[in-house]
């Protein structure tokens, strides 16, 4: 474990990544669509399911990052995860699941589901999270993913379940898959913090996280315009 002196450079080093994200702050347009209700049913549905595709794919980043992780501590929080992202082995639990029966509350078919192709934002979204968490370091992949990705999903994710009850008449039990990940991603990101202030203890390693936090930030947030655009333009 660290000593009281590398301890200082460790707290200067989240501070140094709470920075990052504060330079490249972005507020999902969609966050007050959905919240105002001017985003279209139509529009949700979309999002939902160009969601979905990233859902589909997520147990994967985990597990890469737990198959090149070091660290026993580490790999016992990224299995947690894992399962979890696996409804605890209860089918109906799985967050693709989830998120599948989000969908098809807002009326889209198994069928949709099935054939759901990506916006090219969303391939590529989702090749830069296979390529960061395969080819990259325990400590860069872990900064992307938990602070570049889950650490921001309880606020988001709490805020549009919400939304989604209250104004287009979906029930809790609908929206579950994004309350959910109310409580499990703060969760997540706190001990991935804490994980990262223990291991990230050079400056190589801190540069190369910090750099894949930018990189993940902005590849998201090309994402997430994406989506929102294309959504908007859908109609009833």
């Amino acid at each position: 474990m660290p000593d009281s002196q590398n301890a200082t450079t460790h707290s200067r080093f989240v501070e140094e990544l709470f920075a990052i994200q504060r330079e490249h702050s972005f507020r999902d347009p969609m966050f007050d669509a959905v919240r105002s209700g001017s985003m279209s049913r139509a529009g949700v549905r979309l999002w939902t399911l160009q969601a979905s595709l990233v859902v589909r794919q997520f147990t994967r980043f985990i597990s890469a990052i737990h198959a090149n992780c070091p660290h026993r501590d580490a790999q016992q929080l990224l299995a947690e995860n894992l399962w979890e992202e696996h409804g605890q082995g209860v089918h109906s639990r799985d967050h693709y699941s989830l998120i599948r029966k989000m969908a098809l509350s807002l009326g889209a078919t198994g069928r949709d589901l099935d054939d759901a192709r990506p916006l090219k934002e969303t391939d590529e979204y989702i090749a830069h999270c296979l390529k960061v968490t395969r080819e990259l370091s325990f400590g860069e992949s872990m900064t992307a993913i938990a602070l570049g990705i889950e650490i921001f999903m309880p606020v988001f994710f709490g805020s549009l379940g919400e939304s989604l009850c209250s104004k287009y008449g979906l029930t809790r039990d609908d929206v579950d898959y994004l309350l959910v990940h109310v409580a499990e991603d703060e969760a997540h990101s706190r001990r991935a913090l804490a994980l990262l202030e223990s291991y990230a203890d050079t400056t190589e390693l801190q540069e190369k996280a910090k750099r894949a936090l930018r990189e993940m930030l902005l590849v998201k947030r090309r994402f997430a315009l994406a989506v929102y655009n294309h959504a908007k333009e859908e109609t009833e």
